[in-house]
């Protein structure tokens, strides 16, 4: 399916986002490192708080497999300004790759950012949100920055006309 054709039926979920814009990638242009996940580990308040961060979420090893297993990907952008009050950019992701399940990329995976906002506090036993939790790029290894960088955005990521920043999910393709 042309990506255009694609992103006209994404609009179903995109109009609900103010300001998401979709860009169609290759794989190759995924950025894996490591060390992703020492930043997390070492830094982030939010360190083993959420089944969508580490330890819980997929190691970079694990991955680099589930990539490689796909040729294309939808990055997406979005004003924070526009999430807080959303599920972040787990439930986004997670719509999105609903949307193109149903469109016929049977193999569509979501892919949020930071901590899981689904519940003020997350059940570590077992999600209950398993709808709309994803786990986070960086958290599974995906160095964001250089990957948004590989595809044309600026790694500062700010929205001068909201007064924001921007965030970035992903959904893998096939």
């Amino acid at each position: 399916m042309d990506f255009n054709v694609l992103c006209k039926k994404l609009e179903k979920v995109t109009d609900n986002y103010k300001g998401i814009e979709l860009k169609l990638i290759d794989t190759d242009s995924i950025v894996i490192q490591p060390w992703t996940r020492l930043k997390c580990q070492y830094g982030c308040p939010n360190y083993g708080k959420t089944l969508t961060c580490p330890p819980y979420a997929p190691k970079a090893e694990e991955m680099l497999g589930m990539v490689s297993s796909y040729t294309k990907a939808i990055l997406f952008q979005v004003s924070l300004c526009f999430i807080n009050n959303v599920g972040g950019i787990s439930k986004i992701s997670a719509e999105l790759e609903e949307e193109c399940s149903r469109l016929g990329y049977y193999k569509a995976f979501g892919l949020g950012a930071g901590p899981c906002m689904l519940c003020d506090e997350c059940n570590l036993e077992e999600c209950i949100h398993t709808k709309d939790a994803r786990p986070a790029m960086e958290a599974c290894g995906i160095d964001v920055h250089k990957t948004i960088e590989n595809n044309g955005y600026d790694i500062l990521g700010i929205d001068k006309e909201n007064d924001s920043y921007f965030c970035y999910g992903l959904v893998l393709l096939e």
